[in-house]
Formats: structure tokens, sequence, C-alpha cells
């Protein structure tokens, strides 16, 4: 179903939905799987400090759990298709002399950097480095930004 049409299924306040369709609703507006224990499905959204739960219950979802996940959407202005916006974030990767190796960097992320000896090393250290820095931002309910950063030869001019 496309997502604009199966929005408005939840909007309409059917009691007949689908869970595929709400976690499928969820998803494109940006909320991610966390965990699943049982029937119930823990969603996170980089923007927002509230957890979402939807369950399972014989392949539909619970009425009242769509009605919280259409008020996380319009309590935080969440827009339709956040999820197709950048996947992940950009990582630059440079030589540094001072440092006499590489440096990885991640602009979206504030001081979010890494140092290895090879252009590998450094990539690997960024990417543990990313998951430190969102890991503490969500547990002490800091701001993550969503992932912008474009080199200026990918711009549009």
């Amino acid at each position: 179903m496309i997502k604009k049409k199966l929005f408005n299924k939840l909007l309409s306040g059917s009691k007949n939905i689908r869970f595929s369709e709400a976690t499928a609703c969820a998803e494109s507006f940006g909320f991610c799987l966390d965990r699943a224990n049982g029937s119930h499905h823990i969603y996170v959204h980089q923007d927002i400090p509230e957890l979402l739960n939807i369950q399972n219950v014989k392949g539909k979802a619970k009425p009242y759990q769509v009605k919280q996940l259409l008020q996380l959407i319009e309590q935080y202005n969440l827009q339709l298709g956040e999820k197709e916006r950048m996947k992940d974030y950009h990582i630059n990767i440079f030589y540094s002399d001072e440092d006499n190796g590489y440096i990885a960097d991640i602009p979206d992320l504030k001081h979010c950097s890494a140092f290895g000896t090879t252009q590998e090393e450094a990539l690997q250290e960024a990417l543990k480095a990313k998951e430190a820095w969102l890991e503490t931002a969500r547990s002490r309910n800091k701001p993550i930004p969503n992932p912008q950063y474009r080199p200026a030869i990918y711009q549009v001019v």
C-alpha cells in the first residue's frame, strides 16, 4: 500500500489495522525497530525521547497503540518519508601530519572523530565512536541530528 494511503487509513480511526501496516507506517516516519520481546515490538526515533510499543495480536495492531503512534507523529511534527532521507552519517577521512595517521570525523555528530594508522582503521574506529556517541545521546535524552552533511561535490546548485 502506498505510504500516504496507509497513513490516511490510520488517520481514519479504523480499528482494523494490521500489525504490518502499523509498523510500516511507523518506519515511514523514521521509527526503527530497536527490539522485540514476544509480541511486543519497541520502536525508537532518533529525534524523540519516547519509545513506541506496537504489539502484534493475531496479526492486528492494538487501536490505542495506533493512536499513540499518531500522537507522536503530531506532537513532534514528523514527516512522512523521514526514513528515506539519508540513511547514515557521512564520514570524512584525511591524513594528519600532526597526528601521524588518519583522522575520521562525522560532521553531523559534533566532536565525533577517531584516529587510525590506516584509512581502514580510522573508519572502523569512527564507526565505533559513532555508536558510542549515539548510545550516549539516547541514554541522556540529548538531541540526535539527522544525517545531512554532504561534501561540496555532491551539493545541488
